[in-house]
């Protein structure tokens, strides 16, 4: 079986960035300045999509959405954030080879490099936010993928054609 990087560097290996671009950022901050600031529970979560447009078709766009909160105090259904930060950045790559590529390892490379490619100005947002919120030291740690195993091309073909996942094995009868 394969594993998300082997399917992400299918791309890699053909393509180079381009840009890196802030397409949305919203934020809410309730602090009051005048309070001391208790220990804060921090979260964050990422998700993201590619796209190809017939008219560059030497393009791929991968689009990062985060999301980053601070709340005081134990998770709670009822307790807000002290700080909600959320950014979309779009990070723009030229296919080097005219070459067509699965589309689980474009996902697969959305994920791990186009967040690897935005994690360092994601960074960056978080703590210059956070810090004009009020909130001075936030530091994001650095982007940690992980390695997971996925299903390889011909098992997804037998899947989606409604074949048999694994090899069957026969036993004669005794």
């Amino acid at each position: 079986m394969a594993t998300n990087m082997e399917r992400a560097s299918l791309v890699a290996r053909g393509v180079q960035i381009e840009s890196v671009t802030l397409t949305q950022v919203s934020m809410e901050a309730n602090l009051d300045p005048q309070e001391a600031i208790q220990e804060l529970r921090l979260g964050q979560r990422f998700r993201c999509r590619y796209e190809t447009r017939e008219a560059q078709r030497d393009r791929l766009f991968v689009y990062v959405s985060l999301l980053f909160d601070a709340s005081v105090g134990l998770p709670e259904p009822a307790d807000s954030p002290v700080v909600d930060l959320s950014a979309t950045f779009l990070a723009t790559y030229r296919i080097e080879e005219a070459a067509s590529f699965p589309e689980d390892a474009l996902q697969h490379f959305a994920d791990l490099n186009g967040t690897y490619n935005v994690w360092p100005y994601w960074r960056e947002l978080v703590q210059t936010f956070t810090g004009r919120a009020g909130l001075s030291g936030i530091v994001v740690p650095v982007f940690k993928p992980r390695v997971r195993p996925v299903p390889a091309q011909e098992e997804l073909a037998l899947e989606q054609h409604g074949g048999p996942t694994a090899p069957e094995s026969s036993a004669a009868p005794g």
